[in-house]
């Protein structure tokens, strides 16, 4: 379980970078994570990689609505 909260962490993190360096459509920019999730855990159910997605989404707007505060 630990190396899910590592890679979720490390998705968000990665997708953040992207998102500030290398603006994208969300449409794109879920797609992006969707298939790094996939290759990372072959096994996931689609819902539950839409559930990881929209998590990781969500944590990433919040950054940004941090980063853009500061």
């Amino acid at each position: 379980m630990r190396n899910v909260f590592s890679l979720l962490g490390g998705l968000a993190a990665g997708a953040l970078l992207g998102i500030l360096f290398a603006p994208q459509s969300g449409e794109v920019t879920r797609a992006k994570i969707k298939a790094l999730i996939q290759d990372k855990m072959p096994d996931i159910s689609k819902e539950r990689l839409e559930e990881l997605v929209d998590e990781v989404l969500e944590k990433i707007g919040a950054k940004e609505k941090n980063i853009e505060a500061d």
